[in-house]
Parts: structure tokens; C-alpha cells; sequence
């Protein structure tokens, strides 16, 4: 590959790069980047010596509704301990006077097991250049049972901006300089595990980030809390554990999502016992240092910008992915040892620095394309120009034969109406009348084949494969008809012109391609089903409807139009019957007096079928009575009256022929 300007590569790559570094120091897109460094999280083996004692539904069910009287708290601590537990970290607060008896027992538990934490809710505010909190919105333990406990420890775990709990404070302190540590950190010192915490790697604001060995409800060995309570539970499981009781009960609402949610929230006694696990066993994530990441990330968009113009294209693809790949492996290989290495800006890096080498190039190309694209736009439509510019051969003669749909329409008494106007203001009025039109042809994927007159022809599902291509040429028939009903109430056209439309659609096998000759040809369709479209348009006016589609439209533009059967017409030049449907509307969108008329019709029309002439003459006539203007019913009378004087012949199927198009 010839390269026109090596060094302005280099410099976009660098530039590439620089700008990565720099957003990334800046924190831009962090949630992003916790949010996929959350997915390098895999479920590990939990330190053996926790257990999770659950209030869970269950106990709930079998202890009784939420809050358990004190007494049951006492209870299960003096289960706990007599089980021979290190440690009680106790994930239920206290903070009101409940009675005087039962408040003196849950006390003499806590400070009979002699190793229990309880917990303390603090507002945390930012303190110098740490987290720390106000003591005066404190809420904690009542005195006479906070005094029991061994140690409190503050359980709040504050969210990331993007709401998901990720680290924690170790330590907090007041305005005055008391500290208070963390609920697990308390657990971990009363078991004799604590690591020092100047060891504890932090951020700038005091917080560790926590380990979590897996998605909820799958990490820690968990015993429901009735189980313990009613001394169902086996002591086994208890001695020398750490035992984190609290809520996982649903409607107690002590969850919030951690990194390893994957959509479902972790309950807060199992984020304590995770934070724990993180302390004890010392598995600590670290963020590699944001000016070695930032560093990195310029060498990234450099050597981007060294080596991707001196490749071919198809090598360069895949060299970029191996090299993003290679990115994505190291990340993940650094997490598993505890160095985390954002994965976000190198991404972005290192695509951005890829497009932007490819812009000069593609640029180039692009303005030929348009020159192109400029040239044809004014013949045919948007769709069939960027069928050719991805499709050259397409310029050459020949067809495809597809099963599409295609739609003419054309206005009512336009030629009387011509008469009167000068022929300024007859173009005036059909330029403004089919640029409407064709805008909505357009904007439903339709292709424009020709204007023939006032008429429009277009049709769908070529050059391109469209599945709903009926549907689409139904839905641009009724907005052609909604448009043209605006402009008429808004007075658009001069002299006060109201213009009336004619809609025939039909769907089914047809030739479609450039035909002609070799100097002049069009994209256009062909073939009976063409016809056929054409012959439903005129019937139009036949039945004073405004628009009509075959029996094969019906059926394969679906159920989100509301039709009303016609007839069973066998058009000129054709032998075959056809069913004709009036498209009423969107299905939702017709009122009900239409949608009743139309199954009061179709229900006289199959009476007139199966040849039971007086039953539909009278529903005809009683039709008519509320709506005199229905041709449609008109014709209906009139052929059910000729029938009663004389009877069709035998095999007659009520099909009606038209004798002229």
C-alpha cells in the first residue's frame, strides 16, 4: 500500500492516543470501565471459615413477620456461641427501646458470647483527604446493648456513580479524629485475622476495592436463621466460624448490586462477608497507576500509527483485533493478579486511531461515490443508487424474477379538472401533489419506477430483500391518502383544488431489473402480477373506494390493517378470480361504525356467494339506509335484484367479470 502522507498517520495516531491518555486520567467513561472490569470477576472458593446465617423468607415464615421480638435475637446469639463461633458479626441494628425485659436478654446474649459486632449507620462526608462522617446523624445500638458487644463497626458500602457497590472505607473518622472501622474489619480482629492496614492497598479516599468470589447467593455456606432459633442447624458447621447474620429476605430490602450481580442484587450481610473474605485472605485489587495506563495508551495510538499504513487493509483488520485481543487477554491475566488495567480507552484507542488512519483513504473514495450518487439521484431513487454504488454490475441489462409487491395510484377526474387551469398552474399542482407522494414512497423503502401523468407507480423488496413488503406498500398507500386528505382541509393547492386519489396494490412473483436498451433503460418491474396491479387500481373507481389490494396483498401484509372484501373480480384479460380488499386503515386507528359497516358488508357479500340472493338484498338495503353513498353496496343491490329475476348458471362461484380495465 502506498502511503501519501506517512507522518500525518504517525501524528493521528499519537494525537489518538494523547487524547485517550488524557480522558482516561480525567476519569471520562469511568463507569464504563468498572462496568467491563466487572466481568473479569469468576467465582472462586470463599474462606471455609464463613457462614451466613440468613433471615431469610423461610425463617420469616417460621419465626414470624419482620421485626423478631429481641428475644429471638438473644436466642439465636446463644445458639451461636454455644456452637463454639470465633466470631458473631451481627448485621441488625438496634437503635430504639423495645422493651425493658427483652432488651436486658438480647444485651446478656451479646455480652455472654463475648465476641459479637454490631453495627453502626453512618452519613459519610468527605474529611481533609479521606472519607468521614458526622456523628451526630450517627444510628446505632441502643446504649445498654452497643455496650455488650465486643465492637461495633459501620456497615454502610457506599455506590459508585453508576450505582453498584464496588469498594469500601476501611476506616472512617469524625471532625475530631475518632475512627471508626468497618463491620468486617471488627469480625476479622475479634477472629485474630485482621491484616495491618497500613498493608490494605487504597484510593485516595481511604476505600479498598472488594474481591467478591461470586454472584449472589452462590459464595458462602449459608444456614437459614429459624434453623439455628429452633436448634435445627448442625453445630459442625459452627465451630471456629465467622458468622455474618443478617437480612436476604426480599421485602427487608438490604441489597444492593456489587460486581458480581449480573442483574440480581447482593444482599448486605453477603457483601460484609465478601469484604471479609477480602481482608482475611488478602486478595487485593489494585488500580495500576493511571499515568503508567496513560503511558501505555499513547505507545498504543504510536505504534498504531506506525504500522497500520505500511499493512494491506485485510491484513491490517485483523492485526488491529489481535492487538486489541492481546489487550483484553493481559487485562484479564493482571486482574486474576491483582493489578486491574482499565480496558475502556484502550478499546476506544485503538479503534478510533484505527478510523482515523482509514479516513483519509475512504474520504478520497467517498467523494467519487458522491459524484456518483449526485448523478443518478436524479432519475431514480435513493435506494437504487446505493444498490449500484455497492453493486456496479447492476448498470447491466437483465432481471431477477421476486415476489414483491407493487402499487399504482392515480388521481380521480384530474383530466376534467385540467381543463380549468392554465397549464403553469397544472404543473404547480402536480409537481406539488407527487412530491408529497414520492417522499412517502421514499420514506416507507419503496423504489419509484416512473410517473405516468398524475399516476405513480412504485414498488418494494428489490434491489433489496424487505420481508414486510407488503405491509410497507399498504402503510405508504394509507399515508399517501391521510397526506393528501391535509393538504386538501389546508388549502395547498390553487383555486381550491381537492384532489382525489385511487390506490391498486398487488403482491406476487415479478420480474424486476434495468430494461431497455443498451443507451437508454429503467429499473422497473414486469409481468401479470404488475398488471394485475394495475387493473386493481382502476377498480377503484369502479367501487368508490380509495384504496384496494389483491387477496394476495391481504394475506401477506398481515393483521395491523383492517380490510372490508369487495368482490371476487376476474379483471380484463384474466380468467382467474381475484378477491378485492378496501384497506380501511391501521389496525386501532378505524372507528368502530367503519369497522361494524364493513363486517355488516362482508357478512350480505358470502350471503351473496352462497347464492342466498334475498338475505343479502335486504342487508344491502338496510346498509344503504346508513350509508346511501356506498357504491359498493349499491352494486351489491343491483346484482342480488338481477340474480332474483334471473338465477346465475350452474357453477356460477360469484365471481363478476369486468369487461373493460
Amino acid at each position: 500500500m502506498k502511503l501519501k502522507y506517512p507522518s500525518l498517520a504517525l501524528i493521528a495516531g499519537l494525537s489518538v492516543g494523547v487524547l485517550g491518555g488524557l480522558c482516561q486520567l480525567l476519569g471520562v467513561f469511568d463507569g464504563w470501565t468498572h462496568s467491563l472490569t466487572d466481568q473479569f470477576f469468576l467465582a472462586r472458593t470463599a474462606d471455609p471459615s464463613i457462614v451466613v446465617v440468613a433471615i431469610d423468607d423461610a425463617s420469616l415464615a417460621r419465626i414470624g413477620r419482620w421485626p423478631w421480638p429481641r428475644s429471638s435475637h438473644a436466642e439465636l446469639i446463644d445458639r451461636l456461641s454455644s456452637y463454639g463461633v470465633k466470631a458473631i458479626a451481627y448485621d441488625v441494628n438496634f437503635p430504639e427501646v423495645s422493651n425493658p425485659v427483652d432488651d436486658t436478654k438480647l444485651a446478656y446474649a451479646v455480652r455472654k458470647a463475648g465476641n459479637v459486632v454490631m453495627p453502626i449507620e453512618l452519613v459519610f462526608k468527605p474529611q481533609g483527604d479521606r472519607l468521614g462522617f458526622d456523628a451526630s446523624k450517627m444510628v446505632q445500638p441502643i446504649t445498654e446493648i452497643q455496650t455488650a458487644a465486643k465492637v461495633s463497626g459501620f456497615t454502610n458500602t457506599p455506590l459508585d456513580t453508576d450505582s453498584v457497590s464496588r469498594r469500601v472505607p476501611v476506616e472512617v473518622v469524625d471532625a475530631g479524629g475518632t475512627p471508626i472501622r468497618h463491620f468486617a474489619y471488627e469480625a476479622a480482629r475479634i477472629a485474630g485475622r485482621a491484616p495491618n492496614r497500613l498493608d490494605i492497598p487504597t484510593d485516595s479516599l481511604g476505600r479498598t476495592l472488594i474481591n467478591f468470589p461470586g454472584e449472589p447467593g452462590r459464595s458462602f455456606k449459608t444456614v437459614p436463621a429459624a434453623d439455628v432459633i429452633q436448634g435445627l442447624a448442625n453445630p459442625a458447621v459452627f465451630k471456629n466460624a465467622v458468622v455474618f447474620v443478617g437480612a436476604t429476605a426480599r421485602d427487608l430490602h438490604d441489597a444492593e448490586n456489587t460486581a458480581t450481580s449480573r442483574g440480581e442484587p447482593m444482599s448486605g450481610v453477603e457483601i460484609h462477608a465478601s469484604i471479609y473474605d477480602t481482608l482475611v485472605s488478602q486478595r487485593w485489587l489494585v488500580l495500576m497507576n493511571p499515568w503508567l495506563q496513560a503511558l501505555l495508551l499513547v505507545l498504543a495510538g504510536t505504534l498504531l500509527g506506525l504500522l497500520v499504513p505500511r499493512v494491506r487493509p485485510r491484513y491490517t483488520i485483523v492485526g488491529t483485533f489481535v492487538f486489541w485481543l492481546a489487550w483484553i487477554i493481559t487485562a484479564f491475566i493482571l486482574f486474576d493478579k491483582g493489578i486491574v488495567l482499565d480496558i475502556v480507552w484502550p478499546t476506544l484507542v485503538i479503534f478510533f486511531g484505527f478510523a482515523a488512519l482509514l479516513l483519509e483513504r475512504w474520504f478520497d473514495t467517498e467523494v467519487q461515490r458522491r459524484k456518483i450518487r449526485s448523478a443518478f439521484s436524479r432519475y431514480v431513487s435513493h435506494s437504487v443508487v446505493e444498490s449500484i454504488m455497492r453493486n456496479p454490475d447492476k448498470l447491466k441489462l437483465g432481471g431477477d424474477r421476486r415476489n414483491m409487491s407493487v402499487l399504482f395510484s392515480d388521481l380521480r377526474g384530474f383530466t376534467t379538472l385540467s381543463e380549468g387551469l392554465s397549464p403553469e398552474k397544472l404543473v404547480e399542482v402536480l409537481n406539488t401533489y407527487l412530491n408529497e407522494m414520492t417522499n412517502i414512497v421514499f420514506e416507507e423503502g419503496g423504489v419509484l419506477d416512473k410517473y405516468i401523468g398524475d399516476a405513480v407507480m412504485a414498488f418494494w423488496n428489490a434491489p433489496f430483500d424487505q420481508p414486510d413488503h407488503a405491509a410497507r406498500a399498504v402503510r405508504c398507500a394509507i399515508r399517501m391518502r391521510d397526506r393528501l386528505a391535509e393538504m386538501n382541509r389546508e388549502g395547498v393547492f390553487p383555486n381550491g383544488i381537492i384532489l382525489k386519489v385511487g390506490v391498486g396494490m398487488n403482491t406476487g412473483d415479478m420480474v424486476v431489473g434495468n430494461i431497455g436498451a443498451e443507451t437508454r433503460y429503467d429499473y422497473t418491474v414486469i409481468g401479470d402480477s404488475v398488471n394485475l396491479a394495475s387493473r386493481t387500481e382502476s377498480l377503484c373507481k369502479e367501487y368508490g373506494v380509495m384504496i384496494i389490494v389483491t387477496g394476495q396483498t391481504r394475506e401477506a401484509m398481515g393483521d395491523g390493517y383492517v380490510t372490508r372484501l369487495l368482490d371476487q373480480v376476474a379483471v380484463k384479460g384474466k380468467k382467474e378470480p381475484v378477491r378485492m380488499f378496501e384497506v380501511l386503515g391501521a389496525a386501532g386507528k378505524v372507528a368502530d361504525i367503519d369497522l361494524t359497516f364493513a363486517r355488516d358488508f362482508e357478512g350480505a357479500l358470502n350471503a351473496y356467494f352462497e347464492k342466498r340472493f334475498h338475505e343479502a338484498l335486504h342487508a344491502a338495503e338496510k346498509l344503504l339506509v346508513a350509508r346511501p353513498d356506498d357504491v359498493t353496496t349499491k352494486h351489491l343491490k343491483e346484482r342480488c335484484e338481477i340474480y332474483l329475476q334471473t338465477p346465475p348458471p350452474e357453477g356460477w362461484d360469484g365471481t363478476w367479470v369486468m369487461t373493460k380495465k
